[in-house]
């Protein structure tokens, strides 16, 4: 008995070596995440096209399944870190967002005009962040890991969580082990109903001026699913006021 015992032991011993021995080899088998942010850039087109994109702006659609909703949709982002968005949707009106370096806004047909403010500021900040998430730039993060390969939206994708520098805001996201293109990401995002968990994937991605880039996207919140299809995109074209602050938001800017 006392042999049998032992033997047990020694086998869940062995076991525990073996699986510990393959957890090592599978870890040294993972690229570092330079190597993975190094891929994703040369399969989008290289830095160097990247850098000669100053603005970009593209029009789609917007739709919400579960709502039998469609709006149209319209998107512009530029160096070094402006975006604004319209979203117009029937029956309601139109939404629109924006962020000009300084200040970030919100005008919505149902709750009206406010300025962004504390968390919320910071990430829309972080989203306007041109080249940052173009390229993924490290001296952005304070941490950028790769934790492993698993199968996300039906392909193998290497898993690397991050964690933005400043604000600790935490996201996940999935590169294609095959394509080095980014397919998805998760993160929480602040709302003005509190944080909600994001998840989306990327793809259909297309050629434009010179870079990849993905023309539909697929955001889960919960039981909601919003689908952006883009239909079209312009680079470097994007006039400068496109980021001025609208005048319904400006008497809510304080001295």
């Amino acid at each position: 008995m006392k042999l049998l015992t032992r033997l047990t032991s020694l086998t869940a011993l062995a076991a525990s070596a073996l699986s510990f021995s393959a957890q090592v080899a599978s870890a040294q088998a993972l690229p570092s995440s330079a190597e993975v942010i190094a891929n994703y850039v040369a399969a989008i087109g290289g830095k160097d096209a990247i850098m000669q994109i100053k603005s970009i702006s593209s029009v789609g659609t917007l739709d919400v399944p579960a709502m039998g909703l469609s709006a149209k949709m319209e998107v512009a982002m530029a160096a070094p870190n402006k975006v604004t968005s319209r979203t117009n949707i029937p029956g309601m009106g139109e939404i629109v967002t924006g962020f000009d370096g300084t200040f970030g806004w919100a005008i919505d047909p149902s709750a009206g005009e406010r300025l962004l403010a504390d968390k919320e500021l910071q990430q829309t900040k972080e989203n306007a962040d041109f080249y940052a998430n173009l390229l993924y730039t490290a001296d952005h993060y304070s941490s950028m890991q790769v934790q492993s390969i698993v199968e996300f939206n039906g392909e193998k994708a290497y898993k690397m969580k991050m964690v933005r520098k400043g604000s600790g805001n935490e996201s996940t996201q999935y590169f294609s082990v095959s394509s080095a293109l980014l397919v998805g990401g998760e993160s929480s995002q602040v709302t003005p109903m509190g944080n909600v968990q994001v998840t989306q994937t990327m793809s259909a991605y297309k050629q434009f001026g010179g870079i990849k880039m993905p023309t539909k996207v697929e955001q889960s919140m919960g039981p909601t699913k919003l689908i952006i299809t883009m239909s079209g995109v312009t680079l470097n074209e994007v006039p400068a006021n496109a980021f001025d602050m609208p005048a319904r938001i400006k008497p809510l800017v304080k001295p």
